[in-house]
């Protein structure tokens, strides 16, 4: 009996012998941010930290928002006209509906599709109108918000070292530390993408303004 006791001794390891709160885990695999997808921020349990992340974590959700409108609106444009972009499908409605005196117009970021006042336009008209509307209003808002958000991360990567040494000094728990300087590392990493992925956004929207300018003789 006594060798059998000394034997299960014996056959312990090392890693048992270190105290749970003292064992670090595995760094955790980081969730790459895909482009139109929303973001999702972390906990880091400092409410200063929690809130810029939160606040930028809504303006670039609201930014893929107005990206996922952008394509839907170009992408209904050329079903609805049987086109393939959108100086083609401005071409083909002038050529289709010559007797509406249709124009495009650009004032400032703004453009839309002017047609001849009367009481018979034609159904795929009138959404095509709405669809150049919404075209619109989805691109000014990318274009307008980028900058803003490119601010917004740049000012949180400037504190990066101070918000680790803040969040362990609020959570005095070893395994809290661990994780939620971790949270706090994937968001920084996530923002970073976010702030690429939003200047993308912000070219596309570019681009169909100046389609949009191009198709109206104007400039931008």
């Amino acid at each position: 009996m006594s060798a059998l006791c000394c034997c299960c001794i014996q056959s312990s390891t090392d890693d048992e012998t270190v105290p749970f709160s003292k064992s670090a885990p595995a760094p955790k695999q980081v969730k790459v941010l895909e482009k139109g997808k929303k973001l999702v921020v972390k906990n880091v349990n400092v409410k200063e930290y929690d809130d810029k992340f939160v606040e930028i974590a809504e303006l670039y959700n609201n930014q893929v928002e107005n990206y996922t409108a952008m394509k839907k609106c170009l992408f209904q444009l050329n079903e609805v006209n049987g086109t393939a972009n959108l100086p083609g499908c401005m071409e083909k409605m002038k050529e289709k509906y010559s007797d509406y005196g249709i124009q495009a117009q650009l004032k400032g970021y703004n453009f839309s599709l002017v047609v001849k006042e009367t009481e018979n336009i034609p159904e795929n008209l009138q959404e095509s109108q709405e669809l150049i509307k919404e075209l619109s209003r989805a691109t000014k808002v990318l274009i307008g918000s980028q900058t803003k958000l490119g601010g917004m991360v740049f000012s949180v990567s400037q504190i990066r070292e101070e918000m680790v040494d803040r969040i362990k000094e609020v959570n005095v728990g070893y395994l809290d530390q661990i994780r939620l300087v971790e949270n706090m590392e994937e968001n920084v990493k996530n923002i970073d993408k976010a702030k690429l992925l939003s200047t993308e956004y912000e070219q596309e929207a570019s681009e169909v303004l100046k389609e949009m300018a191009d198709i109206a003789g104007a400039t931008v």
